[in-house]
């Protein structure tokens, strides 16, 4: 081959073989090959294409679509088919399949994105966005184990693995680029040239960029020759480093740390805490991560040391997720279950479960460990064991519980007439309640009451909107429509309760009165150099006036009491906050309402009060026990005669 401007086939100028290796490594690619790319990942990975291009519209149709419910419902479903298709057609080019075995996967994933469209288009906000993510994350998992799913090729699923993440990572950075590249370039023309660019059309083209060039990129460098991967023997140098002299100290620190709090709990007798949860859940990544990242070295000879290390983490994560399943014991115990707390137990049993199979087989086959993972996405997510339909079920059978014991429930019905229930319980239906509506709606509970032939136009709650359908937007609006079809009202609180005033209580009404005295927290204040004081009488049902050690005036605070009474348990209206030591029901009231008119032989006054504190008694009554007078007027009456 004759040299291209240079002295030989070897010269340093040369044109050979090397010298074009180089160059082609350099070369930028063309608008043709890019588009050949692209054309090439549309044809290979079209449903992914699709549900890209779907993606990218819905989002922008969404932005001013009013509602738009369905645009949304149409974008999650969407972005949940790239994963999946994509984990379908791997899953197909590895066994290359008849064109009626080829196809029936595909259909299936169709069916099943259909499905789930009806079902978010109408679910209630906060369980969308758990199944969302839940199904996110399990079809990710799928698309990671796809093509390796029968195959033995340790190595190939470690490298086909490592070359997506690196590919995401780049299709990532190149997203970014093109995006910020374009807006700079609108913004110079709106700012430059007063050409008028809306800002909606920065969100449209993030959302273009991000749901049809980023896809295109990605699957563009997706292995094909699985072959080939598996032959490969790529190990980066800096994930080296990382995964053995940062991630695998790190997992060995808070495994002590744990295996420290469970002898703990074994020595004190007392239960392991909640938030033990939290941190066995990220010792069980950084641990599994760990392992995944060190994979490639431990299938050596020589690294015996990290089999080692994976068999004495496996043996420590045991007991770690044993405390996680009795802490989750007891808070299902106290409040029924939860999604969070159901997929927090399915998952401490998995880990569990891989930890004992990894132990007992000393397997290096970490295949297993998104496979599985993957399976158990699927089997909590739909059908009667199902997180949702468990903790559904769970939570109506608790509020049916705390119904019943109070005789507001029985057979199934709600009791025509309304029925007070202690403030606690109340409490605990409310949060029920709420959470149903939240999470499921009140389909599970409706049953209770549709057929009650009691209800009518003095129901309370008959003239709100039904709480499974669009009603108030704040949804403890529609707890209080579904209480009130529940036919219960709270019980009074067993706490002190304080009414407060809620403007400046002075000045007062004067007229009439010859003196202003202004009294401390104590009510004490100086008349003519005698001292005034203010307290309660000795049963605490009245105000007394003592001047210079008589008892001069007085006034019952009946209507005090009553109107305490009034706001007692008042949901709405009350603040709890703490007055020493003690947690006080707390109402703001207007200042006329706390000025208290005291009458005597002598003396009349008129006091202002800041604040009146009442206490209540085993008979549930409130008793007055503190009060802070602002201040008060005096008049010294005429002697009669």
């Amino acid at each position: 081959m004759s040299g291209a401007g240079g002295d030989g086939p070897g010269g340093p100028d040369s044109g050979g073989p090397g010298a074009r290796r180089a160059s082609s490594r350099l070369r930028l690619p063309s608008v043709d090959r890019v588009a050949a790319a692209a054309v090439g990942a549309t044809r290979r990975f079209p449903e992914v294409a699709v549900c890209g291009a779907v993606s990218a519209l819905s989002a922008v149709v969404m932005l001013e679509a009013e509602p738009p419910d369905r645009w949304l419902a149409l974008l999650r479903v969407a972005t949940l088919g790239i994963p999946l298709f994509l984990a379908v057609t791997l899953f197909g080019e590895r066994r290359r399949a008849e064109s009626a075995l080829h196809w029936a996967p595909r259909l299936l994933a169709a069916g099943v994105l259909v499905l789930l469209y009806f079902h978010f288009e109408r679910s209630a906000p906060l369980n969308v966005v758990q199944r969302y993510v839940h199904l996110s994350a399990t079809f990710h998992l799928l698309a990671s184990v796809a093509p390796h799913i029968g195959v033995r090729e340790p190595r190939g699923f470690w490298q086909y693995n490592l070359a997506i993440l690196f590919r995401h990572l780049l299709a990532t950075l190149y997203a970014a680029a093109l995006f910020l590249g374009i807006a700079l370039a609108l913004a110079a023309l709106d700012n430059l040239f007063g050409v008028d660019v809306p800002e909606m059309h920065y969100l449209r083209l993030f959302f273009l960029v991000l749901f049809v060039f980023h896809p295109l990129f990605f699957l563009a460098g997706v292995p094909r020759d699985f072959a080939a991967v598996d032959a490969e023997l790529r190990y980066p140098g800096g994930l080296r480093v990382f995964s053995q002299y940062v991630m695998l100290p790190l997992v060995a620190l808070y495994v002590v740390i744990l295996t420290a709090y469970m002898g703990r709990v074994l020595l004190t007798g007392s239960w392991p805490s909640g938030w033990i949860s939290y941190l066995v859940s990220g010792l069980a990544v950084a641990g599994v991560l760990s392992l995944l990242l060190v994979h490639p070295d431990r299938m050596d000879a020589g690294r015996n040391w990290i089999d080692r290390y994976a068999l004495a983490f496996w043996i420590a994560i045991v007991p770690s997720a044993a405390m996680v399943l009795l802490a989750l014991w007891q808070r299902v115990d106290q409040y029924a279950v939860t999604e969070r707390r159901y997929l927090l137990g399915a998952l401490a049993l998995w880990l569990a479960g891989t930890a004992l199979h990894a132990a007992i087989t000393r397997t290096r086959n970490v295949k297993i460990i998104p496979l599985t993972l993957a399976l158990l996405g699927a089997v909590t997510f739909a059908g009667p064991w199902s997180a949702y339909a468990v903790a559904e079920r769970s939570q109506v059978n608790r509020l049916a519980e705390v119904l019943g014991a109070h005789g507001a429930l029985v057979d199934g019905a709600v009791t025509p007439d309304t029925v007070e229930i202690p403030y606690d319980a109340f409490d605990q239906a409310e949060a029920v309640v709420l959470y149903l509506l939240e999470h499921h709606g009140a389909d599970g509970i409706e049953g209770w009451y549709a057929d009650d032939g009691a209800a009518g136009e003095d129901a309370p709650g008959a003239d709100a909107p039904e709480a499974d359908t669009v009603g108030p937007p704040d949804v403890r609006e529609r707890v209080a429509v579904v209480m009130g079809e529940l036919r219960v009202r709270s019980g009074p609180r067993d706490l002190p309760v304080q009414l407060s005033a809620a403007e400046p209580p002075v000045p007062v009404e004067a007229a009439g009165f010859d003196l202003l005295v202004t009294t401390g927290p104590d009510g004490r204040g100086l008349v003519a150099g005698d001292t005034v004081r203010f307290a309660f009488s000795e049963d605490s049902l009245a105000v007394v006036m003592w001047l210079a050690g008589r008892e001069e005036a007085r006034a019952p605070l009946a209507p005090l009491v009553a109107r305490a009474g009034e706001l007692r348990g008042d949901a709405q209206g009350t603040r709890l906050y703490t007055l020493g030591s003690q947690e006080v029901e707390r109402y703001e009231v207007p200042a006329a309402e706390l000025v208290v008119d005291l009458a005597g032989d002598a003396w009349s006054a008129r006091l202002a009060l800041r604040s009146l504190t009442l206490y209540p008694r085993t008979d549930g009554r409130l008793v007055p026990g503190h009060l802070v007078p602002a201040a008060a007027l005096l008049r010294a009456l005429e002697p009669e005669g």
